[in-house]
């Protein structure tokens, strides 16, 4: 003889972010480590703007000095005449430190206010263009693999829909205690 006894179904509507009618909601909850990940990204792209504006801050120096050095130096070695002259050489070496240096200070200051406005859960977007910016602090010639490692875990983390939810109820006005407080998955 069978008894019917009452089982806990871990796919009822309640537990799986669904309506009544088997339809699913729309309106995703927050889960909680990623408000926690929200504030390591923001950690992040601070540090990494900082030494990405350090970097291109020195890359910048160097424009200014090392061309003069450089066409100094050709002139004591009596450069042969098929070579670029010292002007021209000053010109390539400036053009090229100064690329560099502002391929690290535009992307270093756009990471630092991203980083600072994603502390309030604001500049979501900001906080994207932020990372696929820091893809231009390549031409650094330092700070490539950390860029791609930041832009990997950073999309993961604002691309996913509790993050996007996150951003969204702050932006309504609600702050990260409150967002904190919210039912969780």
């Amino acid at each position: 003889m069978r008894r019917n006894r009452i089982i806990d179904n871990p796919y009822a509507a309640e537990s799986v972010g669904q309506t009544g009618t088997g339809i699913p909601s729309f309106e995703p909850r927050i889960s909680p480590p990623i408000l926690v990940q929200i504030r390591v990204i923001a950690v992040l792209l601070i540090i990494h703007g900082a030494l990405l504006l350090l970097t291109g801050g020195i890359l910048i120096a160097v424009s200014i000095v090392m061309p003069g050095m450089i066409a100094a130096q050709q002139q004591k070695l009596q450069q042969p005449p098929n070579g670029p002259s010292p002007a021209q050489m000053q010109t390539i070496l400036f053009a090229t430190y100064i690329s560099m240096g502002m391929a690290g200070v535009i992307p270093g200051v756009i990471q630092i206010v991203a980083g600072i406005l994603n502390f309030g859960l604001k500049g979501r977007v900001l906080g994207i263009v932020a990372l696929v910016m820091g893809s231009i602090s390549m031409g650094t010639c330092y700070c490539a693999p950390t860029s791609i490692a930041l832009l990997v875990y950073g999309l993961i983390i604002y691309l996913n829909n509790s993050s996007v939810r996150a951003f969204a109820l702050a932006k309504q006005g609600l702050t990260w205690s409150d967002i904190e407080k919210l039912p969780r998955q």
